[in-house]
């Protein structure tokens, strides 16, 4: 074979071999100035490919069957729990925990837990039915004509209700209430020393109480029904201290727990909404909890805008109809600006770890144990005067 090749084109030439037979093989001469190819697979032929992209193919395929055998991964989604008509017992007078309230808790972390406290009468059931409202209509019983005729309670230990929001109001038992007493075997009672016991053991329940709300809720909405009384903020003082600890040896890092504590004064009077009015009642409530752990400046405040760093304190004005200041809301507008500050709070968390719902309720039961075995309790009734 001949190569004749110029700066033009390049001819092939096949001569003829001699010792070949005659016709074998001729001379054959192709001028090709373009070649053009024209490639074409036939049905059935595997046509052999670059490794690269055989490899790629190859990923395509394992990627595409690995979509079809590996499951999606979807957001696990919370069974509905059933919805409270009205609220249910959550611990009776004795600090007892009922497991009624455990059928609707969810396990999921995003909850708010309030508590309510106060005198007898104040209006904490009235106030936690406003806050519920939008949901059920007067949730918490209030106290009628029978209750003041017999001297007992609306409310007996606490009152448990949980909001779709996933907002768990508790409503407690009125703090050193005459009720609370038992003088049903007064005939019986030997000397007067009898009933100082008895008032003392009462007096002790309440700090219990207390002590114990202070441990599991996240806002603790303490009601008066006038100016300020010193010795219930000195009880409350004295609550704080016998909180038992959320933390141990191991968690050094942790701060221990307190709530945030709003100061709601209701039944409020024209006068008491006077801007020198409720300044004074600042002053006094900055000088009583200035060494306080409870978070009393949480802007939890009749301030219709956030301004950081305010004193906890709402007022909520006498309802009547007949009586009602022309130039304050009326109880619908306030609760909604209360229910909004109160929603938006900080959740600070109560453990080490975060707790959900169902953890929260164990953690509970934890806290009502530890109260009633506490020494510092025990220590402190034995040295109440």
């Amino acid at each position: 074979m001949v190569l004749i090749m110029n700066s033009k084109k390049m001819i092939p030439i096949m001569t003829k071999d001699p010792s070949g037979k005659e016709g074998e093989s001729r001379a054959l001469i192709k001028v090709m100035d373009r070649p053009t190819f024209i490639l074409k697979t036939r049905e059935g032929e595997n046509r052999a490919v670059s490794p690269n992209h055989r490899n790629g193919n190859k990923k395509e395929s394992d990627s595409h069957s690995s979509l079809l055998t590996k499951p999606i991964e979807t957001r696990p989604v919370l069974s509905p729990c059933p919805e409270l008509a009205g609220c249910i017992k959550f611990m009776d007078e004795n600090m007892q925990l009922c497991e009624n309230p455990l059928e609707y808790l969810q396990d999921q972390q995003d909850f708010l837990v309030v508590g309510c406290v106060g005198l007898q009468g104040v209006g904490k059931s009235t106030i936690m039915s406003y806050l519920t409202s939008s949901y059920v209509p007067d949730i918490f019983p209030t106290q009628n004509l029978s209750h003041h005729e017999n001297g007992t309670n609306c409310t007996n230990g606490i009152d448990f209700y949980i909001t779709k929001n996933r907002v768990i109001y508790l409503d407690t038992q009125p703090i050193l209430s005459g009720s609370m007493v038992d003088y049903s075997n007064f005939d019986q009672k030997k000397n007067s020393t009898d009933f100082v016991g008895n008032e003392l053991n009462f007096e002790l329940q309440s700090l219990q109480f207390l002590a114990f709300l202070f441990s599991v809720c996240h806002v603790i909405i303490f009601v008066q029904d006038w100016f300020v009384d010193p010795n219930l903020l000195r009880f409350l003082q004295a609550a704080e201290m016998l909180k038992p600890s959320s933390t141990t040896t191991m968690d050094q890092d942790y701060v221990e727990y307190y709530p945030h504590i709003l100061f709601l004064h209701n039944k409020a009077e024209v006068q008491d909404f006077m801007p020198a009015n409720i300044e004074m009642m600042k002053d006094f409530y900055n000088k009583t909890f200035s060494s306080s752990k409870l978070q009393t400046h949480s802007s939890l405040d009749m301030n219709s805008c956030f301004v950081d760093n305010q004193l906890n304190l709402f007022l909520f004005p006498l309802i009547s109809k007949n009586t009602k200041p022309m130039f304050i809301e009326d109880e619908y507008k306030l609760t909604d600006q209360l229910k909004r500050k109160i929603h938006g709070v900080t959740r600070n968390a109560m453990t080490p770890s975060n707790l959900t719902e169902r953890n929260w309720y164990h953690y509970v039961s934890k806290v009502a144990e530890a109260i009633k075995k506490s020494h510092l309790s025990s220590e402190y009734g034995r040295l109440m005067p």
